[in-house]
C-alpha cells in the first residue's frame, strides 16, 4: 500500500498469484482549491434555470429550497444540504422558496479529473453534523466580501471542511448499505455480480474471473458496478473480508495466517497490511484494544 497521504491508494482486487492492482483515487483525501465564493442572503430565483460550468461548483443552502437535476439525479435541496455539480454537467434548478445560498467554485488540487464525477455516490449531500456545517456557513457568510489573503485562506479551509462533512455522509450511506447487504440496482447483471461477490468474498479469486463470466472487461465491470452500487467491486470485497477478519480477531485465538486463510487472503502478513490500512491499527493492537 502507498502511504495514506498520497492522493491515490492501491487496492488489491483479488487474492492469489494473479492478483490485479488498480489505482483508485479516494474522495476524502482530496484537497479543494477555492476559485470563487459568493453569498446571496435572499435570492428569489435563479437567473438561469439551466446552466453548466467549466469548473466544479457547490451550492450550499442556509435557508429555503430548490429543485434540481444533474445528469440522472434529481431532487430537492433544502437548508443544511449541499449539491455538487461537476464541470461540463447540465445543472437544472428551480427555486421553491427564497434562498440563503453560498455559491462556491472550486477545483481539485492536481488538476481536474474526469473520474471524480463518477466517484461521487451522489451529487447531493446532507451532512449529519449540522452544527459544524452551520458554523462553517456562518464563517463563510462573514467573509464573503473579504478579499485579503488571510480571509481567502480561511475560506479555503472552510471549503475543505465542508467537503469532509460531505464525504462523511456519503461514507455513512455506503457503510449502512454494506452492513445491510447491497440494495438491488436497476442493472440486473450487476445484481448477479454482487450476489457472486457475497458468496465468494472469503475465498481466493481473481476479479478478472468474475468479469469474464459477465462478458465484460475488467474496466467495464468496475465502472458499471460503481454506477450501480456507488462502490467498486474491490471495495465491497475488502469491506467484507476486513469485517470477517475483525470478528475472528476478537472472538478467536487463531493465528493471523489462519484468519487470513478464512478471509480469502494469501497470508497473515498481507492481511495485516490491508487491515491496518482499513482500520487504522494493526490486528494485534485491534485485538488488545477491543477484546474483553
Amino acid at each position: 500500500m502507498v502511504e495514506s497521504q498520497k492522493p491515490e491508494e492501491q487496492y488489491i482486487i483479488s487474492s492469489g498469484g494473479a492478483d490485479t492492482i488498480m489505482n483508485a483515487p479516494t474522495l476524502w483525501n482530496q484537497s479543494l482549491l477555492l476559485v470563487s465564493h459568493a453569498y446571496f442572503e435572499r435570492k428569489e430565483q435563479f437567473e438561469l434555470q439551466v446552466d453548466s460550468y467549466p469548473i466544479w461548483v457547490l451550492f450550499a443552502i442556509e435557508s429555503g429550497k430548490f429543485e434540481f437535476r444533474i445528469g440522472a439525479e434529481s431532487g430537492t435541496i433544502s437548508a443544511g444540504e449541499l449539491v455538487f455539480c461537476p464541470p461540463g454537467y447540465t445543472f437544472q434548478r428551480k427555486t421553491l422558496s427564497q434562498l440563503g445560498l453560498h455559491y462556491i467554485g472550486f477545483e481539485f488540487a492536481g488538476g481536474q479529473r474526469s473520474d471524480y464525477a463518477q466517484m461521487l455516490p451522489k451529487f447531493k449531500s446532507h451532512p449529519t453534523d449540522g452544527k459544524r456545517l452551520a458554523s462553517d456557513f456562518a464563517c463563510l457568510r462573514s467573509l464573503h466580501l473579504a478579499v485579503d489573503p488571510r480571509s481567502t485562506l480561511r475560506k479555503q479551509l472552510i471549503l475543505n471542511d465542508i467537503w469532509q462533512l460531505a464525504c462523511e455522509e456519503w461514507e455513512d450511506v455506503q457503510q449502512q448499505e454494506t452492513h445491510a447487504g447491497l440494495a438491488t440496482s436497476d442493472d440486473e447483471l450487476m445484481n448477479r455480480a454482487s450476489e457472486w461477490l457475497y458468496r465468494n468474498a472469503h475465498t481466493p479469486f481473481c476479479m478478472s474471473e468474475l468479469s469474464g463470466l459477465l462478458g465484460l472487461s475488467h474496466v467495464q465491470f468496475t465502472r458499471r458496478f460503481r454506477r450501480a452500487f456507488r462502490m467498486t467491486p474491490s471495495e465491497l470485497v475488502r469491506n467484507l473480508r476486513i469485517r470477517k477478519a475483525a470478528e475472528l480477531i476478537l472472538n478467536n485465538d487463531l493465528t493471523l495466517d489462519q484468519i487470513a486463510d478464512r478471509c480469502g487472503y494469501d497470508n497473515g502478513f498481507y492481511l495485516s497490511r490491508v487491515f491496518k490500512n482499513s482500520m487504522g491499527m494493526s490486528p494485534s493492537k485491534f485485538r488488545k484494544q477491543n477484546r474483553v
